[in-house]
């Protein structure tokens, strides 16, 4: 069939308007903005808190020598300020390797009346057991995908740990009757512990140099206090010692800097 003039001016037309569309219209998936190369190392500072760590073994010693009628009450470590900064260097886009250090502030406390050995008084008593637990870690890291400006990158990782744990104790006695200090016990000693973690965390890139970093870190730790003088069943003093348990759980976020 011969096609008239009129029905290919018409197709003409079309056609062209199709390509006049076509090139004004907006694209499906809107191009990604160039910010520059996303350097390789990075260093960063996050706040947080720390949970989940106990003083189980000294407290249920401490409270296993007060006998009825006399009670305590005692607060384990519970959460904790956590400080943390790192460094880390990528040889590859997707691996990583870092060296980040922690400061965590765990306290332990007691209160409670107890007769004194031998008994002949009753005092009220007050102890604390403070720990600032500084650790050290190197870890291995893999991130899911490619660093980019404003785009979530995602990471795991593990690693070893060193805990160097500053542990102090104190504890007041207040006679009952006369109101003075009975006795005042004071001691504090610095502590190496070995341990391990993992590690799942996010960057976020606001330019190619600067973002925020969030991250949730698992450690598996113990220490030891071992200056602690308690006296026996005979009333002589004597030293204990008690393991503490520095496991736990770390949730940090914080700014990140890339060069």
């Amino acid at each position: 069939m011969r096609l008239s003039a009129r029905w290919i001016a018409f197709a003409l037309c079309a056609v062209e308007l199709g390509a006049v569309a076509s090139a004004s219209a907006e694209p499906i998936i809107k191009p990604r903005k160039y910010h520059g190369p996303i350097p390789q190392s990075m260093l960063w500072l996050r706040v947080g808190f720390m949970g989940d760590a106990s003083n189980e073994e000294m407290n249920t010693y401490q409270d296993g020598l007060i006998q009825p009628p006399f009670s305590s009450i005692t607060d384990d470590f519970g959460t904790s300020l956590v400080i943390d900064a790192g460094y880390a260097h990528k040889p590859h886009p997707q691996f990583a390797f870092r060296l980040n250090g922690s400061v965590a502030l765990l306290s332990s406390t007691s209160t409670g009346t107890k007769a004194t050995v031998p008994a002949d008084s009753v005092v009220d008593f007050a102890r604390d057991f403070k720990s600032e637990l500084i650790v050290i870690e190197a870890t291995g890291m893999y991130f899911f995908s490619d660093a980019a400006v404003k785009e979530f990158q995602s990471y795991i990782g593990g690693g070893f740990s060193v805990g160097i744990p500053h542990e102090s104790y104190e504890e007041t006695q207040i006679d009952v009757d006369t109101g003075e200090v009975f006795e005042t016990l004071e001691s504090s000693e610095w502590g190496m512990s070995a341990g391990v973690h993992a590690v799942l965390g996010a960057i976020y890139y606001l330019t190619n140099t600067w973002g925020i970093t969030t991250e949730g870190r698992l450690q598996l730790m113990e220490g030891r206090y071992k200056q602690l003088t308690a006296p026996d069943e005979n009333g002589q003093p004597e030293d204990v010692s008690f393991v503490v348990d520095y496991s736990g759980f770390y949730l940090t976020v914080g700014v990140l800097w890339g060069f």
